[in-house]
């Protein structure tokens, strides 16, 4: 079977650039490996990229105006969202509706699993097993977006990239005291070099946190849980979110988008907006015949936020010290507004990463 682009994997990545490539008239065909996945993912979205990508409102389970910051010692600050707000919603339904977007533009959705890929000359040769057998594909172009263990990524590189373990656990809250905000906890529940979240679900709240080291997330997750005056539910489930490198965008006829190139923001782990711009920018790489643009316009526009959230995170996460100064902070309304600027405007006009140091280093002694 011969295709102009054969997506791999139908997440937000894989969804949106279907959806763009299929809407400029190219022939594709996106295989997702499970159609009814559930990713375990606190499922936060900001407002603008609703707008900017034509997402359906009703996707919405949640809206969240602020988030709070709280230190070892149990300093908290909270920071609006200043008009914007994060959009919570359920990932099944979601990559659902994103994939329904890009079958309506024209693209061909086969479950099946990716068993191996090698380059041919000018084209991918694919052999994918579906539930009629094996299928194989001739395409063009391939968008691996088949997430942080990436069977294309294996295959070409043998190898994952690095990555690191999270954990939650969904419970439900009682009389309708639904959390308000996204709460952010550092130090004491939270394994060194990470952080601990408390965050609205559909269904509750989700009560996480993650590290490098696998085997020490459950230790700590239980001690959260039981912070908050609950007990572990035995309904956890765990999950790997990519580190960022900056070094994955094409080879070989294969364009790396979201978690299969590691495009998650470092320090807050942000993942689905920044997976949907990747595939935006890889999608616009593949209509003009340029793999190179990708990479120019990812680091044109994100290059500099990302290198600066590596920074902060392995300042401010090395120890508990540093952990309150970094609280501490936030009760400064520039460090808050700057703050804001960089999580939510993908065109702020400030020198980001100057402007951040020097209120940093202006407020630093704050405790």
């Amino acid at each position: 079977m011969d295709v102009e682009i054969a997506v791999i994997g139908g997440g937000p990545a894989g969804a949106t650039a279907a959806r763009l490539l299929s809407g400029s008239n190219m022939e594709t065909v996106l295989v997702e490996r499970n159609l009814n996945n559930e990713k375990p993912c606190g499922g936060g979205l900001l407002s603008t990229a609703f707008t900017k990508f034509g997402i359906p409102q009703h996707l919405i389970k949640n809206k969240v105006h602020s988030i709070r910051v709280i230190s070892p010692g149990g300093n908290s600050h909270d920071i609006s969202l200043n008009g914007a707000y994060l959009g919570i919603v359920h990932r099944k339904e979601f990559d659902a509706a994103l994939r329904k977007a890009a079958v309506d533009e024209g693209t061909e959705v086969m479950e099946g699993t990716l068993l191996s890929i090698r380059s041919s000359g000018k084209f991918s040769m694919l052999t994918i097993k579906a539930a009629a057998g094996e299928i194989q594909l001739k395409a063009r172009h391939t968008i691996a977006a088949d997430g942080v263990n990436s069977t294309v990524v294996r295959s070409i590189f043998g190898r994952f990239p690095r990555r690191v373990y999270t954990a939650h656990e969904i419970h439900g809250t009682a009389g309708g005291n639904a959390l308000k905000h996204c709460e952010f906890r550092f130090g004491a529940v939270t394994p060194p070099g990470f952080y601990s979240w408390i965050f609205p679900h559909k269904d509750g709240i989700s009560i996480g946190t993650g590290s490098e080291h696998t085997a020490e997330v459950d230790t700590y997750l239980d001690t959260l849980v039981r912070s908050q005056g609950l007990s572990p539910n035995g309904q956890r489930r765990g999950y790997f979110i990519p580190v960022w490198d900056g070094t994955l965008y094409y080879n070989k006829g294969v364009y790396f988008v979201g978690d299969a190139a590691g495009m998650v923001l470092p320090f807050t782990y942000e993942g689905i907006y920044y997976a949907m711009r990747s595939a935006e920018f890889a999608a616009e790489a593949v209509l003009k015949d340029n793999p190179a643009l990708y990479k120019k316009l990812w680091q044109e526009t994100y290059r500099r936020r990302y290198l600066l959230m590596r920074t902060l995170q392995r300042y401010f996460l090395k120890n508990e010290t540093r952990m309150e100064r970094l609280v501490s902070l936030y009760g400064h309304p520039h460090i808050r507004e700057a703050s804001m600027c960089l999580w939510t405007q993908d065109d702020a006009k400030v020198n980001i990463a100057g402007g951040i140091a020097s209120l940093i280093k202006k407020y630093g002694t704050a405790r």
